[in-house]
């Protein structure tokens, strides 16, 4: 093991974070190589500079007008050409900050890492897993699940997927999950999808209560349990049924026992779908400044030794937008609007009560929803795409995916009408 990261771990001595590393968790660390010396050169080596593989001219990055072009006058060749930092953007690891506590009032005056920058969810949950779950080790999470998972726990990391069913009745299903928890022994890792992909479900504030006091109970036993927060379409809530704040926000200083990490991203947060920018925050009970530290050198590490860093332009474009006076009243009209889409799709759920052959699974949030389905699901989307041009998603053998972001407010009640007519063919 390097010298760096057995520092790391002699920092992070005596937390949960230490003893949930995995195996590569405890060898990663940020190397003190080119970009550290790259950063000590930038700030003393006035007279020449050498280090760095980058093309400058009288000090400024060179660049080819014919890409610069395609910018905004306004953004400077060094804010889209440049390498970003490991970590990310400084200013906008920053205001990513501010605006997550901003809606989650809860974190006020709570103690958390500063976001770090990954190259998309996809990438941010990936670094977790490979951080935080030992090759065959426990994560338990909802049946109900993105279908990236699989890629990510089953093919990279071997694990042992200890499943619950997602509801109980028309809620959350608080006990299941305990129970998977309480089957798995050693360190754990809890992952939880909301807005959930593919349901569409947030559970309610009481629902929220028992997630947390569960994991406190289950956390004062001695478990020690990584819960990673997906937070994918957080912010997307339509009424108030819905816990309205991250649960991050209460599990950040929970329990010594529990270390929260929020895996969340501008993609759909900020409806930037093709930037690739995201977050990892971390949390834990008593965590020191320099054991965040620590664990940030981990997550940079990680970074370093798979994508490097991320793309400069796309955070500064992020920075610069997130900034704007406008922001939040711009991005609450494309949330009004997704919201439109929702009620009008409940209103239409209504006129099909009592036919059986479809079940609406409950949903609250987010860009989904999921139809329970008699007949075999493939069957469904293969007659709906081949008789009635119409396109949805197969979840499972009696599950389908509905994804009413997509579809304009006009045509929702005429696509729910086609995929009942469908379904009502098939059985």
């Amino acid at each position: 093991m390097h010298d760096l990261a057995r520092n790391l771990n002699e920092t992070l001595k005596g937390t949960c974070a230490a003893e949930l590393l995995s195996d590569y968790g405890r060898r990663m660390y940020v190397p003190k190589g080119i970009l550290v010396q790259s950063a000590e050169a930038k700030a003393k080596a006035s007279r020449h500079n050498a280090t760095i593989g980058v093309a400058l001219e009288k000090g400024n990055v060179m660049y080819i007008p014919s890409m610069k072009e395609q910018f905004a006058p306004t953004m400077k060749a060094s804010e889209i050409f440049s390498y970003a930092p490991m970590g990310g953007v400084p200013a906008l690891r920053k205001v990513w900050k501010e605006d997550m506590v901003a809606k989650n009032p809860l974190l006020e005056g709570k103690s958390t890492s500063l976001p770090i920058v990954t190259c998309g969810l996809t990438n941010a949950l990936s670094i977790v897993c490979s951080l935080f779950l030992e090759i065959g080790g426990s994560v338990v999470l909802p049946d109900m699940y993105w279908e990236n998972y699989n890629l990510i726990l089953d093919e990279q990391r071997e694990a042992n997927k200890v499943l619950f069913p997602l509801f109980s009745g028309n809620g959350f299903n608080v006990k299941g999950m305990e129970e998977a928890i309480a089957s798995t022994t050693g360190p754990v890792m809890v992952m939880l999808n909301f807005p959930n992909n593919p349901t569409g479900y947030t559970p309610t504030p009481a629902e929220a209560d028992a997630i947390v006091d569960l994991l406190k109970r289950q956390a004062a036993n001695g478990r020690k349990i990584s819960v990673v927060t997906d937070d994918a379409y957080f912010g997307l809530f339509f009424d108030d049924e819905p816990f309205h704040q991250s649960l991050f926000a209460k599990l950040c200083d929970a329990d010594e026992n529990i270390l929260a990490i929020k895996c969340d991203a501008a993609t759909k947060e900020s409806m930037v779908w093709g930037f690739r920018v995201a977050f990892i925050t971390y949390g834990c009970k008593g965590m020191t400044e320099e054991q965040y530290d620590a664990l940030m050198q981990k997550t940079m590490g990680a970074i370093r030794g798979s994508l490097s860093n991320c793309t400069m332009s796309s955070q500064q474009i992020l920075l610069k937008g997130m900034t704007r006076e406008s922001y939040s009243s711009d991005k609450m009209v494309g949330v009004r609007k997704l919201g439109e889409r929702y009620f009008r799709l409940k209103e239409t759920l209504k006129k099909h009560e009592g036919e059986d052959f479809l079940k609406a699974l409950p949903f609250n949030s987010g860009y989904f929803m999921s139809f329970w389905c008699k007949c075999d699901a493939e069957d469904l989307r293969q007659r709906l795409l081949n008789e009635y041009q119409t396109g949805i998603i197969r979840s499972d053998d009696h599950h389908v995916r509905i994804a009413f972001s997509s579809v304009d407010l006009e045509n929702i009640e005429d696509l729910i009408d086609t995929v009942y007519k469908a379904a009502s063919e098939l059985v």
